[in-house]
Order: C-alpha cells, then structure tokens, then sequence
C-alpha cells in the first residue's frame, strides 16, 4: 500500500494536479459550491489601533503564502465533475487579486466594517483562483484600521486559521528580519490529466478501504473465536457510534427559530476571559462548559423574550481530531458533534452538567477516528439531504484559544479579534476567540431564523454575564474610551 501510495504522489506531482480534497473539506467544498445555504465562510475581523504599514502587511501576506502553498491552491475539477476536486498551485497566482484595501468616509463606524465584513462573506469566491481574500479598512475613529479576513473552510479549520495569522503576526511593532522563501513552482494541468490522478487517487483509496475491510474482518473472525463477547461488544459500539455520528435530525428543535435563508447577520461583543476561567475553576468545570452554558442561557433569553421555550436545543460543535497545522498544511483535523442541550427551565449548573458531560461523550466517540472516511462518502450524499441535515441545527459553535499577549500587525497593536462564520444552513453560529486577556465573541444569526438580531445578541450577552457574572457594555471598539469587554455591534 506504501508503495501504490509512491506512486500516486509520483504520477500527480509529475502532472501539477496537486492533491485530491478529500473527508471534510470535499464535503464543505461540494456542499457550498451546490447550494448557496451550505457555503462555508470564515471571516476574521481585526481591530488595529492604527493603520499598519501596508507594503510591510503586503509582504507579510506574500510569504504566508509561500510558507502555507495552499493559499496559492486553487480548486481543480475532472470531467463530468463526478469525482472530489483538487487543490493546486495556480501558475498564475497574484497577491494583488487577493489583497485591496479601502478608507470608510468621514463618520464611518464599527458598523460599517461589519457591513463589508458580511458582504464579503456572503459573495461567493472566484473558484478559479485560491479561495481567500483580505482587506485594510482605514478611516476608523481615532485613525483606527479594520482587518477582514475571508478564508474557506475547506482550505482550514478555526484553530489553522489562526496558526496561519501567526505568520503575519510580530511580538513588537519593529519589523524583524524574516527570509522570504521562494515561491513554490506550480505547473498547469488539463482536464484529461486531472481526471486521470482523480481516477488514480480514488482508486488508490478505494483499495487502501478494501484492504482495511480485510483486515477488519480478518479481525473480527479471530476475535470471534479468542474473545467472542468483547470482540462483538466493541463491534456494536462502532456500530452505534457510526449511526449516531452520520444520523440525519429530522428537523429542528426550536419552535422559535425554525425558517433558514441564503442571508445572515453578524454581530460582536466581548468580556474578560479572567473571568470565565474564574467562573469555571470556582465551579469545577472546564472554560468550554462555561461558553456552551453561557450560550444555552441566552438562547433561553431569547426564546422568553418572544414567549416561547426551548426544553432542547441541537448544538454543533466541532471535536479536534490531531494538530491542524503540520509541515505547511492546514487540513482540517476536525469532527463535528451534534447533541442536544437542555436550555429553558434549567439552572446554570444544570447547563454547564449537561455541556461538559456531551462533550466529554463525544469525544470518546469511536466513529471520531472515521471521521475522513465517513466524510469520504458524503460526497455520494445528494445535496438536498444535506441541506436537510444542515437545518437541523439549531446553533453552532466554536472555542478557539489565541494569544494571551498583546500582538502587532506591521507595526499597529490588535485592539481585538472578532470569528465570524457562516451559519451552514443552521440558526445561527457563535464562535469565540480568545486574546490578551479578552474573550471576543462574534455571532452570526440567519435573517429568517432570527428576525431581531439585535435582541438575539442582547439576550446572549445577558446569558453570558448570568454565567460568568460580569456585566458587558454595549460601547463600539472603535471609540477612543472604549475598554475591552463588552462591546457589541451587529450589522444586518
């Protein structure tokens, strides 16, 4: 099998057809490219206190690209588009179609680089180039200066993409001295080329599961005879673990946020991460359970706001599989768990009980280690399914730990961090970044779901300061008084 492996690495590097998108990022990559519901975009919104050194930031970007080459990867299809694309270096890559930036006319807001923000991320990308793309917004108060960040899923998870901000990011605002790598050499490849390395690749994993089908079976015929019962147990268990890893929900739990559309909101606030570690170690849980639960309390906010109740709602989150980052990859290494949490009519330690038992649960998960091969198969699954699939989800969300010290950009200070993701046909995502000391929380809610997204974030702020027990303002981080927790803005 190491030898076929050889040889496929051979066959495809000698064409420049680049490497086959396989598990989840095919799935994100199909998935959004078919249904305008489905697209996976992460967005990264930046706060500098002053606008940095643009050609310093642009030749930052230039060597990220050449240190992490699937930046400069574009998505290459086979005939009849039948089979999972590839991702490979585009011969006639150009920073400057990548990068622009723009400067907000006198007055312009933090509600304004919210509007760009969801505008970016709402246009799909130029799939015939490399599927990212950054912009400088100056003219801020205070001669303030936005970043926006706009990435693919399929190209990196939450926790890639920051090691990739890594790279453009300094410990001081002096430059330093850093080596500008050579670019990688990308070749063009036709079609004939591409669909024969997908037939080749495709082949060679059909194989490599044939040949674990084997070994599996071989396995389980000499369990069978040394340990029958505990042989046969632990078969059931992944069984059971593939089921409840791939079960399609029916339909959405809340009776409140039951529409989706192609359109979203997004919004931000923040608080000190002091204390969410303080609210958690008081209580014996982890910085995690404190999130989920903080967000399950305002769920419950908002749902009584409007006369309703939720005894459950469903949650995503995603489970890290290994390390994302490896020797210039940012594949993403990641599973996503879907469970119920109970939100209205339950005490805070009853929410913070539940979230830390779910997820513990999961990530004990047998079918977690299948996780690609499982993803693998999706792409057979018609997209109306996943469509299906994908609106059984209630709220999605996400944990990211960034640096706990402050970082500069060419020269200016990050003020703060804002995620801001797509919600992938569910009600809304609610993801969180922490730095400096600071937990910066971007939320993203579907305009048919959430018809009052300023009452959603209002309600899900008041949830996280009935956790963690500090109250957040609602001031813009663009004004020169402006502290580090609690502000929100939201942009529809």
């Amino acid at each position: 099998m190491g030898q076929l492996q050889d040889v496929i690495a051979t066959f495809n590097d000698q064409r420049g057809v680049g490497t086959q998108v396989t598990g989840f990022d095919a799935a994100v990559l199909r998935g959004g490219s078919k249904n305008r519901m489905l697209r996976s975009t992460i967005v990264g919104v930046i706060l500098l206190d002053s606008a940095p050194d643009w050609e310093r930031f642009r030749a930052k970007e230039e060597r990220l690209t050449r240190l992490v080459p699937i930046l400069r990867m574009r998505p290459l299809y086979g005939a009849a588009n039948v089979l999972q694309p590839r991702l490979a270096l585009d011969p006639d890559f150009d920073i400057n179609l990548h990068l622009r930036r723009m400067r907000l006319p006198e007055g312009g807001t933090w509600d304004d680089v919210l509007h760009e923000a969801r505008r970016m991320s709402l246009v799909d990308f130029d799939h015939d180039r490399p599927l990212w793309e950054t912009v400088l917004i100056e003219g801020l108060p205070g001669e303030r200066a936005a970043i926006i960040f706009k990435l693919h899923h399929a190209l990196a998870d939450g926790k890639a993409t920051v090691e990739m901000g890594a790279h453009l990011l300094e410990l001081s605002p002096e430059p330093t001295d850093e080596e500008m790598p050579d670019p990688p050499e990308a070749d063009d490849a036709n079609v004939v080329a591409i669909t024969r390395a997908n037939l080749t690749d495709t082949a060679g994993r059909l194989l490599g599961a044939a040949t674990g089908t084997a070994k599996l079976a071989g396995s389980l015929a000499l369990g069978s005879v040394r340990e029958p019962r505990e042989t046969w147990s632990d078969a059931a268990n992944v069984v059971g673990s593939v089921f409840r890893a791939t079960k399609i929900p029916g339909s959405e739990m809340s009776p409140l946020m039951t529409e989706r559309g192609a359109t979203y909101t997004f919004s931000t606030f923040d608080l000190p991460f002091p204390d969410m570690k303080t609210a958690a170690k008081t209580r014996g849980f982890t910085v995690n359970d404190v999130f989920l639960a903080s967000c399950s309390t305002g769920l419950a906010n908002y749902h009584e706001r409007f006369g309703s109740s939720a005894e459950e709602l469903r949650f995503v989150i995603p489970v890290s599989i290994k390390g994302a980052v490896k020797d210039g990859s940012t594949a993403n290494e990641v599973a996503l768990a879907r469970f119920p949490l109970p939100v209205s009519e339950v005490s805070i330690e009853e929410r913070l009980q539940s979230a830390h038992d779910e997820v513990k649960k999961w990530r004990e998960e047998p079918a977690l280690a299948l996780t690609n091969q499982l993803m693998d198969v999706s792409w057979l699954v018609p997209v109306p399914v996943m469509v299906l699939s994908a609106k059984g989800t209630d709220v999605t969300t996400s944990n990211v730990p960034g640096p706990p010290f402050p970082i500069y950009l060419s020269g200016a200070r990050v003020v703060g961090t804002w995620p801001l993701v797509a919600t992938g046909g569910g009600a809304a995502n609610i993801t969180m970044v922490t730095y400096d000391n600071t937990a910066f929380v971007g939320v993203t809610t579907d305009d048919r779901a959430i018809v009052d997204p300023d009452a959603f974030v209002a309600d899900l702020r008041a949830g996280f300061e009935e956790v963690v027990g500090v109250p957040a303002a609602t001031t813009d981080p663009t004004e020169d008084d402006a502290s580090h927790a609690g502000r929100v803005r939201s942009e529809g």
